[in-house]
């Protein structure tokens, strides 16, 4: 199986919708129309979705994503196969994410790290058929290196404590992690926080 992981771009943004739209979800209709904006949503977005008359909540979701890839505030990477997308990660700067701020999770906020550049990982989508193929781990390693070269300290990721089905894994299981370097930080409860310490950009060296 020959995978390409691309960047998520504005010209990548009609691939991105068909992907949520017609392949993420066929086996979980309940997630169906989020165009993982789940950590980008906050109160003004909520009010905005009730009070738009013209538009179900599954359509403002699909105008809301493309303008945030347009704005660039959703980001992260895709994978193809033969063309069509059969995956996606969600990975941004950790203060990127409304759902992700020390008011709303101030578990994984510490004052000692607080100065250093993090890249979060918040959710990978892989199309049904395509899993355990190795297409997060792709995806993973692409988002490591482009944090490496973006000059980012470290990559966290936030898997969930004894999950057991692929829905609740949807942060990435922590034998993901394991296997591609990472290290665990702190186990919050529900979830754990696992890192990735770039050395290299750490020191400014690119």
């Amino acid at each position: 199986m020959s995978i390409e992981i691309k960047k998520l771009t504005t010209e990548l943004t009609e691939d991105y919708i068909t992907f949520f739209d017609q392949v993420a979800f066929t086996d979980n209709d309940e997630w169906a129309g989020c165009y993982c904006l789940f950590y980008h949503w906050n109160d003004v977005l909520e009010e905005e979705q009730k009070n738009n008359i013209s538009c179900d909540s599954t359509c403002y979701r699909k105008h809301l994503a493309r303008d945030f890839i347009e704005a660039q505030k959703l980001q992260g990477y895709l994978a193809y196969e033969n063309g069509s997308v059969v995956g996606w990660v969600n990975a941004n700067d950790k203060t990127a994410y409304d759902r992700l701020s020390p008011d709303q999770w101030p578990e994984i906020w510490e004052a000692e790290i607080s100065k250093d550049r993090i890249k979060s990982i918040v959710c990978y989508t892989i199309a049904p058929e395509q899993r355990r193929k190795g297409i997060a781990t792709k995806l993973l390693e692409r988002v490591c290196q482009d944090a490496k070269e973006q000059g980012y300290s470290y990559v966290e990721a936030y898997p969930a404590n004894h999950a057991d089905n692929v829905v609740l894994n949807y942060h990435g299981p922590s034998t993901l992690y394991e296997k591609c370097g990472f290290t665990q930080y702190k186990d919050i409860g529900d979830y754990m926080i696992f890192r990735k310490f770039l050395p290299s950009s750490y020191n400014g060296k690119y």
